[in-house]
């Protein structure tokens, strides 16, 4: 559910036009250079993420890793059409951070299934590692690394990109906690029943 709530988040953000996540920045700027189409970017990139994160720590990793890997890019083939033909959803900054919202609550979804980190969070992870710094540090600092490639690259930048390498990160600290307190109410209730 988590991957494929990033996949529609992520062509949400792609069509609304207004800047974009890091990865998407990335995609674009090599499609000047490619005719190789977004979803199958998506799911290169994500191959090589994953690379790394297994050569560097390969326990974090698991079956959600690949599943992440290949779904995230079919997810974005399968809903581009039908979001591309949504015309109110075109060069609009609100559904740019709805789109936003959407990635933030698919990675925290994601993460808490526990079944391995997804390429993009395996890189963050093991740049927190790397760097002794915070999950919100580690994202800010991989999201700019990859927009500045993506940018020399032709890839757009705009006030989504922004959002995405600020507040992304936060975003999804702030949906594992949320995800984290419904668990432990949830528990709690069934306790009370018995």
């Amino acid at each position: 559910m988590g991957t494929i709530l990033m996949g529609i988040g992520i062509e949400t953000v792609v069509i609304a036009n207004q800047g974009f996540d890091s990865i998407s920045t990335l995609i674009l700027g090599l499609m000047n250079h490619s005719t190789i189409p977004f979803g199958r970017w998506s799911q290169i990139i994500s191959l090589l993420f994953l690379l790394i994160s297994f050569l560097y720590n390969h326990r974090m990793l698991g079956i959600g890793s690949i599943i992440n890997t290949l779904l995230v890019g079919e997810i974005i083939n399968i809903t581009a059409s039908m979001i591309n033909s949504i015309t109110f959803f075109h060069n609009n900054l609100i559904i740019t951070l709805l789109g936003f919202i959407l990635i933030a609550l698919g990675t925290a979804v994601y993460l808490t299934g526990g079944l391995g980190s997804g390429p993009l969070e395996g890189i963050m992870f093991c740049i927190c590692d790397l760097f002794d710094v915070s999950l919100q540090k580690g994202r800010i600092t991989m999201d700019f690394i990859i927009v500045v490639s993506g940018f020399f690259l032709g890839g757009v930048v705009g006030i989504g990109t922004l959002f995405a390498i600020f507040l992304l990160g936060p975003m999804i600290q702030l949906f594992l906690s949320f995800i984290k307190i419904i668990s432990i109410d949830n528990v709690d209730s069934k306790v009370k029943v018995k």
